[in-house]
């Protein structure tokens, strides 16, 4: 036997110390100061010591029945079907060095992580699977209602996750496509990126998303104005700016059109997000408008209620108590 609730079994406790108290100083020594030696056994003589040792009984058993359902006893198992209704999404993040620009404090993949870890939340339910990308991209995550491993993923996430340097948008939704399978449920790619897209595949990539019946969002993170892209030492100290091979500084600017065609092409939606403003409320609110399938029937194991059976004990111990009189019964055919 286990107890939901076992922090109320300290009731018993004060029930015992009651029920000591009471045996103490209760029957007959409650009617001794009232009535004198003398007219004791007068006053008493109808009153049944047994019986009424017997309703204290009744009603401290009650009482201890009533405490033991109210800690909510649990025995034997049983099997629970779960099943739920809701969608499959793929995170696809970007981790190129471009993301460690700052003008999104703070930083572009930092503040990326941020609000997934708050639409994850939002998402509960639903099927959920990472992807992260730079020159190449690999899964992560693969699709599970888990919502605390994709967390567990999404906090790993780091620009140097990827050797392969780069932007390949193209390969980041080939990479998300895959990762939902041969999935049958309403599919969406959120896709968060700064938009430099050097391979130039993501047009072709999302039209072939389309045919396979999926919806990407693309997230934009930065500014169109754009950033330097700071470097780093194996210490994590930054050392400078990222610079091309001819020497001049390279600025990381948000690609707004390629991710508006990208989410026109799949009938999805692009979002931007800016500063310190946030896109989640209409991210959630476009996502919210796909159809939902049943995504999840699962068979749980789990311990039986058995309070019913202590809450009946105590009824009836109380029943038979209120109705047990304290009088004498006589033979009265002698």
């Amino acid at each position: 036997m286990i107890f939901f609730n076992p922090e109320h079994l300290l009731w018993l406790l004060v029930l015992i110390g009651i029920a000591i108290y009471d045996y103490l100083t209760g029957g007959k020594k409650i009617f001794l100061p009232l009535f004198g030696k003398k007219l004791f056994p007068v006053m008493l003589k109808n009153w049944d010591e047994q019986r009424y040792y017997l309703k204290k009984g009744l009603f401290y058993a009650g009482m201890f029945f009533l405490i033991i359902a109210m800690a909510q006893p649990q025995w034997g198992k049983g099997d629970k079907t779960l099943s739920a209704s809701g969608m499959d999404i793929v995170f696809a993040i970007d981790v190129s060095k471009s993301m460690l620009s700052m003008d999104i404090k703070p930083n572009r993949l930092e503040n990326a992580k941020g609000s997934l870890n708050l639409l994850i939340d939002q998402l509960y339910g639903n099927r959920l699977a990472l992807t992260a990308f730079a020159g190449t991209s690999f899964i992560e995550c693969p699709l599970t209602t888990d919502i605390r491993a994709v967390k567990l993923f999404l906090d790993s996430i780091k620009c140097d996750l990827i050797p392969v340097p780069g932007t390949d948008i193209g390969m980041a939704i080939h990479a998300a496509a895959a990762a939902f399978g041969d999935s049958t449920n309403s599919k969406a790619i959120i896709l968060i990126t700064d938009g430099e897209d050097l391979a130039h595949k993501a047009r072709k990539e999302a039209k072939a998303a389309k045919d396979k019946g999926i919806r990407i969002y693309p997230v934009g993170i930065g500014t169109v104005m754009g950033e330097t892209v700071p470097e780093f030492d194996e210490t994590g100290r930054e050392i400078g700016v990222k610079r091309d091979k001819n020497g001049e500084i390279v600025v990381s600017r948000l690609d707004t059109i390629l991710l508006t065609k990208i989410a026109h092409i799949t009938g999805g939606k692009a979002f931007f997000v800016r500063d310190k403003a946030t896109t989640l409320p209409e991210l959630m609110a476009a996502i919210a408008m796909l159809p939902k399938q049943r995504i999840k029937s699962s068979l749980t194991t789990e311990h039986k209620e058995r309070f019913q059976i202590f809450v009946a004990l105590s009824i009836l111990c109380f029943m038979v108590e209120f109705v047990l009189s304290t009088r004498r019964t006589f033979d009265l055919s002698n």
